[in-house]
């Protein structure tokens, strides 16, 4: 077995506990509430807990003069216990799962890196303009430092890792807690809530916390050593260079020094992820290629911008030979029918793709099953 697959068993193994925490207060809950899945690992499954799915999130809602107005809870169309009624004119759209290993490393990237690379690509007039997205760290208690530059979910709409868990234990299980403590319309009176925000005993952290703990110790997926190693991929991964793909997939970022306060103050960067070189394969801006379906998503109704309903968060690349379903909605499955799929801003990168021989769409091909 190779080491890095055995490394994966192991975090899987370490991550039950967790997952199956949730587990046992989700399936309470999903039984009458509405919920996407029953646990964690129903949707970030693959390759071991933590990962991605071909499962989505299926998005709702509709227009009213000319502004996307979201469907009940948020716009979310649930698959159990759903109580959602269709309503004249309503649109929808597909999410599908994104893995979440590594993302602790995300969480510590600063934000001037991320705003930089967009106006680097603005003054670069190449047709590339991503935007960068600010989105409320719901933990802080600093008003003035309570954003932060998004990074997280399909429209980057989160930018803390507590604020993203929080918001997918509501929305995709059905659990409240004290980032969203609003309760389904349906809910029994008098029903405890599921108890995510009470301390433990011993640690003093709460079940929220503890998932947010094992998250930020995941490691990005490791790329296959040997195939990276070979002729066709470094040759592969010029041409990835060359034609423009690294303008929006950027390699390369340096996470911030240890003992950093992010997250408006509620966060320290700890020595494991301080100051670590990574590959994430993203710009974590967002961008029109032409596959919008007109639906913004924002971690709060204060913060919905309609200028972004046609725009996606440029998919980080790291661990793609783990998910054969690419784009947002997961239909391309193999890497030409996702690179065909690029209009809009990236329709000349498409072109420049378009335009390589047979061989150099090998090697292409080769860099990217490489990571």
């Amino acid at each position: 077995m190779p080491k890095s697959m055995k490394y994966l068993l192991c975090r899987g193994v370490r991550a039950m506990h967790v997952f199956a925490v949730l587990l046992c207060h989700a399936t309470a809950q999903t039984t009458n509430y509405p919920s996407n899945a029953t646990s964690c690992d129903q949707c970030h499954s693959v390759p071991s807990n933590f990962g991605s799915s071909r499962l989505t999130v299926q998005r709702t809602g509709s227009f009213s003069e000319g502004r996307f107005i979201p469907g009940l809870e948020g716009g979310i169309r649930h698959r159990h216990g759903e109580f959602h009624q269709a309503r004249e004119g309503e649109i929808t759209g597909e999410r599908v799962s994104i893995s979440i290993f590594g993302d602790g490393y995300l969480e510590a990237i600063d934000d001037r890196d991320i705003v930089q690379i967009a106006e680097q690509q603005r003054a670069a007039k190449s047709g590339i303009s991503g935007v960068a997205v600010f989105a409320p760290v719901l933990e802080s208690n600093q008003a003035r430092e309570g954003v932060k530059v998004g990074r997280f979910g399909w429209k980057s709409q989160h930018g803390s890792l507590l604020s993203a868990c929080a918001d997918s234990l509501r929305n995709e299980l059905g659990i409240r807690n004290r980032l969203y403590p609003i309760e389904y319309k349906n809910r029994k009176a008098g029903e405890a809530a599921a108890p995510m925000d009470i301390p433990d005993r011993k640690t003093g952290q709460t079940e929220l916390e503890r998932l947010v703990a094992e998250l930020r110790k995941t490691t990005p997926l490791p790329r296959d050593e040997a195939l990276a190693a070979s002729s066709d991929a470094i040759d592969g991964e010029k041409l990835f260079d060359q034609i423009g793909c690294v303008l929006c997939h950027v390699s390369t970022y340096k996470t911030l020094p240890p003992g950093t306060l992010i997250n408006g103050g509620s966060y320290r960067v700890p020595d494991s992820i301080g100051s670590q070189t990574i590959h994430p394969y993203s710009d974590f801006l967002l961008h029109d290629v032409g596959t919008g379906d007109g639906i913004p998503q924002s971690a709060t109704p204060e913060y919905l911008d309609q200028s972004t309903a046609n725009k996606f968060r440029t998919a980080p690349l790291w661990g793609l030979r783990f998910r054969p379903w690419m784009m947002h909605d997961g239909k391309s499955v193999t890497f030409h029918q996702a690179i065909a799929r690029h209009g809009g801003e990236a329709a000349a990168i498409r072109e420049h793709y378009e335009d390589l021989t047979p061989v150099q769409k090998q090697q292409l091909r080769a860099f990217l099953n490489s990571l």
